[in-house]
């Protein structure tokens, strides 16, 4: 079973600036920071996951596991940076590879259920399944 995290609205409202626009279910990516502060007012890219199909944004993810394998889980978000009209080329091929293969080894380290937030380049622990 490979483990990886998902948009959820479990845990939302703990933080005032919590927030979740993605619709439904979707697996996220860590977008780019345009800055540090996770607690900026202005923008919240940097406490933010992103959904890799609808780009829409998360504070929340939750680790979830399926039959899916990691040549699977890659190829989705290449399709979802093709999608948003991104080059089919090495560069871009090796980003994605990077971006998932991180995502997954933090996604390995933690019990399915297990709800995270994204605070600067930290990935922490919100709530663990049935807690």
């Amino acid at each position: 079973m490979l483990k990886y995290f998902v948009s959820t609205h479990r845990t939302q409202g703990d933080r005032v600036n919590d927030s979740n626009s993605i619709p439904g279910t979707e697996l996220v990516d860590l977008p780019g920071e345009y800055h540090d502060d996770p607690d900026s007012p202005i923008c919240g890219c940097a406490r933010s996951f992103a959904g890799i199909t609808s780009r829409q944004t998360s504070t929340t993810a939750e680790v979830v596991a399926t039959d899916m394998t990691a040549a699977q889980y890659i190829g989705r978000f290449h399709a979802g940076l093709l999608a948003l009209g991104w080059k089919d080329n090495v560069e871009t091929r090796n980003g994605v590879i990077d971006a998932a293969v991180e995502l997954l080894l933090l996604a390995a380290m933690w019990p399915v259920g297990t709800v995270v937030e994204r605070r600067g380049s930290e990935i922490r622990v919100l709530s663990f399944p049935g807690s």
